[in-house]
């Protein structure tokens, strides 16, 4: 047992070693001391720099550098628990070094994610952002957000693959076809990403818009530079390229500031005139005092004789309420239209065939 205690620590003193073994347990708990304090005093630097912003905005800057802060100090409290132990020469020069290479990483990894937390919470951080940018749109933000996070993480990458003593720049070269798959790709990548920007720029939708495109319809959900995911009416997630959406026509249902409706109703034949005349003029009078229709797009008229009704048509623009609203005010006005002609002499007509015998 000694001479185990002599290989791993470079000596068999039992005192000795567990005052060391002490002395690294009680620098880690330092650590996550100084971890939790690290938390709080971030909290504290956000309500002094942004002194005259709200809750939500210290949140947003706190929690942009806590994590990965208080990570790196508790790797930071294992790496000096670790260097504190007792080792022999030779092992603590190997686990020095390999500890070395996980700080520096972690310390890597800190600065990167905080930087993305940043960037990612800039939105919250800056208030009003699209109007201190020039009228830029919520969309716009959110997409370059993404791609700011995006290259600084490739950024990262190649620092660690640098750190472990790999040629980045080498190591592309030497994929050989595979650089050439790496290329075709990156084209793939490039043309998303263009009409991704040029999506942003002519801002056909947004964020939160109802839309119709290549068969597809739903609410946009997500953008990012290569693609946009629109959920649908049954609850599916569908991601659709941006080159598709480029080359596509977009309807943005949103945007209407209006919704068209028809109804066509069809009276029985045997109607007279003046009937017909009387349920054309009450449907009209009746539908008018609806506060959702614009009166003046609203036109009740006998349109034509069908092959087994008068047919009157019944066509009305409403503001732009959202679907639900919209069908529950088409299903009051057909109602009060079906109201109307049960006051009058006359009914819905519907498909006779007339059979004459002899």
């Amino acid at each position: 047992m000694f001479n185990l205690l002599e290989t791993i620590f470079g000596t068999s003193y039992l005192p000795h070693i567990a005052v060391k073994l002490v002395s690294a347990v009680a620098i880690y708990i330092v650590a996550v001391i100084v971890s939790k304090m690290t938390e709080k005093i971030l909290g504290f630097v956000a309500k002094l720099v942004f002194r005259n912003k709200s809750e939500k905005v210290h949140n947003a800057f706190k929690n942009s550098f806590a994590k990965p802060l208080t990570t790196f100090i508790k790797v930071a409290g294992v790496y000096f628990a670790i260097t504190a132990l007792p080792l022999n020469r030779t092992l603590k020069v190997a686990v020095v070094a390999f500890m070395t290479t996980v700080l520096r990483i972690a310390l890597m990894l800190m600065i990167s994610v905080s930087v993305q937390n940043l960037i990612g919470n800039i939105p919250d951080i800056i208030d009003n952002i699209g109007e201190k940018l020039g009228g830029v749109n919520q969309t716009i933000v959110t997409f370059f957000t993404k791609i700011a996070k995006a290259l600084v993480m490739v950024f990262t990458v190649v620092i660690i693959v640098e750190e472990f003593g790999y040629d980045v720049t080498g190591l592309i070269t030497g994929l050989g076809l595979g650089g050439l798959t790496f290329a075709l790709a990156a084209q793939d990548i490039a043309s998303n990403f263009m009409s991704g920007v040029t999506i942003l720029l002519d801002k056909p939708f947004g964020i939160g818009d109802w839309i119709s495109v290549g068969g597809m319809e739903g609410i946009v959900e997500e953008m990012n530079f290569r693609s946009t995911r629109i959920r649908t009416f049954d609850n599916a997630l569908i991601t659709v390229p941006n080159s598709k959406l480029g080359n596509d026509s977009i309807t943005n249902w949103t945007k209407m500031n209006m919704r068209k409706t028809n109804i066509i109703i069809g009276l029985l034949y045997s109607t007279t005139r003046e009937t017909l005349q009387a349920v054309c003029a009450d449907i009209y009078s009746e539908l008018v005092k609806f506060e959702e229709i614009k009166t003046d797009s609203l036109v009740v008229k006998f349109d034509k004789f069908n092959a087994s009704s008068l047919d009157v048509k019944i066509s009305y623009n409403s503001f732009p309420i959202p679907l639900p609203a919209h069908m529950a005010l088409k299903e009051k006005v057909q109602l009060k239209i079906m109201e109307v002609v049960e006051k009058h002499d006359t009914d819905f007509a519907y498909n006779t065939i007339t059979v004459l015998n002899g």
